[in-house]
C-alpha cells in the first residue's frame, strides 16, 4: 500500500458543476413551463424578480451554489476535528 493521499476535492468541483448546471437546466424549464410567467416571484414577502425562463435558471444555480458552498464549508470545518485525519 502506498502512503500517497489522493484529494477528493476534483471529485467535489466537478460534481458541485454537475449540479448547479442541473438545476440551471430544471429552472430554465420550469421558467419556460410555469403558467406563472410574468409575475413576480415573492420569498418570505419579499419581492425579487419576475419569473422568466433565465430569470429562474439564475435562481436556481445562485441558490444551489449557496447550498452547496454552505455544505461544503460545514463539512471542512468538521473535519478539522477528525481525531483520525491523516495529515
Amino acid at each position: 500500500m502506498s502512503d500517497r493521499i489522493i484529494s477528493s476535492r476534483p471529485i467535489f468541483l466537478a460534481t458541485a458543476v454537475t449540479v448547479v448546471l442541473a438545476a440551471g437546466g430544471i429552472g430554465l424549464t420550469v421558467g419556460a413551463t410555469g403558467q406563472n410567467r410574468g409575475k413576480t416571484l415573492s420569498l418570505f414577502g419579499l419581492s425579487l424578480f419576475d419569473m422568466s425562463p433565465v430569470s429562474m435558471a439564475v435562481f436556481g444555480m445562485v441558490l444551489t451554489t449557496v447550498v452547496l458552498v454552505l455544505l461544503f464549508a460545514l463539512v471542512s470545518f468538521a473535519s478539522r476535528f477528525d481525531s483520525n485525519s491523516v495529515t
